[in-house]
């Protein structure tokens, strides 16, 4: 009873917040943070104690409502659990005054509670109530979240997919679209791809083209994105490219992409958790991918305070024995063992030393020149110094067995999927892992995000993260190490 009434006169404060908004914004904001303290405590607790959290929070309840209570899904309009459910995602709803959209998703909620609070509680009258609820709320997140609750008419999804299905970039749209397909025929959502080449230039007479999707993903191609967020689209849509930091953008534009950066950022998180401090970085100019990691795994790595010296090699060459010299300071152990020599007047047994002021090495390169530094970095002394590298360490199209790898630390990408597999993957087939990964993971991120309407700094896809601030997608890298030329987690 309590957390009725308390629900109700919510609801009106909302609603009239909502039609009044550019009244009174002051008094209204204080006045809304009071109501909701109180909200917190009278209402009776809800489920896993979720009165008034944090964005993450609110979003943990949405997905605990969706797979954790089965009675939502079997119309059980009267079971506490249920009921008490919705209470806990309508007082766990982060409300922003400065936002109506969220004003009006709370409200939404606080109806549907209402609805179904009633006793005594009877199947018919919650039904009825529900589909009368409907009618005001068809966006609502919570159609969404629980088709099943909202009858066997309710459609699913429907998603526009914008990609290049000509030129080069073709080829590459298959394989996105073979990707979303079959997440999308698993989580009951329609699809329908449309070319971005001609339809980007017809948004900017009518921005009204997309109107009958639910949500967009696309385009893919920088430019395209760019000209996309022109065209300041009202519906919610995921790019799979991002955007310059400095492009003008709209709220409901998201991001998602496959930069090799996100993979140099965890490889230096993961010797950042190592300890080290000191270290060199070997990569070469011959590959753009090398030079992107190397920049940002330095940006990076001066967040943690640390010092990485770079050297570029050539990757033209198949003998790095005068380069590693350098790079180790070998040369400097040289002079010193001559300088003895000259005071003391006679020869001295001479073993090369290394420098001593680094702590480990990274060799940002691909599998071909890998098998040929790791042994000589073991030849110059510094054989006992961890090597890092990244998932492109495996690119090869060619391959032979040997152990000349053995000991490297990498960052694998969540396409990467090896369970302790030999190291025979090549560049063609781990292209189109990655780009089937990116449609699925863009299909799977719209659905469990109710068409990109609930999202938090902790992404409900496991294998990415959401940064809020730059509305962007960054895949998450596991760490691996290689043994006997197989892949060990």
């Amino acid at each position: 009873m309590r957390s009725r009434a308390v629900l109700f006169f919510s609801a009106k404060i909302i609603k009239m917040i909502g039609t009044n908004y550019c009244y009174g914004y002051q008094l209204l904001n204080g006045t809304l943070m009071l109501w909701l303290s109180i909200l917190s405590a009278f209402a009776e607790p809800p489920p896993h104690s979720l009165i008034w959290p944090s964005d993450n929070e609110y979003l943990a309840a949405q997905v605990g409502a969706k797979h954790s209570y089965p009675s939502i899904h079997q119309h059980n309009y009267c079971d506490p659990d249920f009921r008490s459910r919705l209470i806990s995602l309508a007082t766990a709803a982060n409300i922003d005054i400065g936002n109506p959209e969220r004003l009006t998703v709370f409200a939404g909620w606080l109806d549907l509670v209402q609805a179904v609070d009633q006793e005594p509680c009877t199947e018919q009258n919650a039904a009825a109530a529900i589909k009368a609820w409907q009618l005001n709320h068809r966006k609502h997140p919570a159609v969404l979240l629980f088709p099943k609750l909202f009858g066997s008419e309710q459609q699913g999804l429907h998603v526009g997919v914008l990609l290049p299905l000509q030129g080069e970039m073709a080829v590459l749209s298959q394989i996105i679209v073979a990707g979303m397909e079959s997440a999308a025929e698993a989580h009951g959502i329609n699809i329908t791809v449309i070319d971005s080449v001609e339809l980007i230039d017809s948004l900017a007479k009518d921005a009204n083209i997309l109107s009958g999707f639910d949500c967009i993903i696309g385009p893919l191609e920088k430019q395209r994105v760019e000209q996309f967020a022109l065209s300041q689209p009202t519906l919610p849509a995921l790019t799979l490219n991002y955007l310059p930091i400095d492009a003008p953008t709209t709220p409901r534009l998201f991001q998602i992409a496959l930069r090799p950066e996100d993979e140099a950022y965890a490889l230096a998180d993961l010797i950042a958790e190592a300890g080290h401090k000191q270290g060199v970085l070997l990569y070469t100019d011959e590959y753009t991918w090398s030079e992107r990691m190397a920049s940002a795994l330095m940006d990076r790595w001066d967040m943690y305070g640390g010092h990485l010296e770079p050297y570029v090699i050539n990757a033209k060459q198949t003998d790095f024995y005068a380069a590693l010299k350098e790079v180790l300071q070998i040369s400097k152990s040289e002079v010193r063992h001559k300088e003895i020599e000259g005071l003391l007047g006679y020869p001295v047994k001479f073993k090369p030393r290394r420098r001593h002021d680094i702590e480990f090495v990274v060799i940002l390169v691909d599998q071909r020149l890998g098998r040929m530094l790791k042994p000589q970095l073991k030849f110059w002394y510094a054989g006992g110094l961890p090597v890092y590298s990244t998932s492109k360490l495996l690119s090869v199209n060619s391959f032979t067995v040997n152990n000349d790898l053995d000991g490297v630390h990498l960052t694998l990408p969540p396409w990467i999927a090896f369970e302790s597999s030999q190291i025979d993957t090549n560049s063609e087939t781990i292209l189109k892992q990655s780009l089937s990964f990116l449609g699925e993971s863009a299909i799977r991120i719209v659905q469990e995000s109710c068409c990109l309407s609930l999202l938090s700094d902790q992404s409900l896809e496991p294998a990415w993260v959401f940064d809020q601030a730059m509305r962007r997608f960054h895949y998450r890298s596991r760490h691996a190490v290689i043994k006997d030329d197989r892949i060990n987690y």
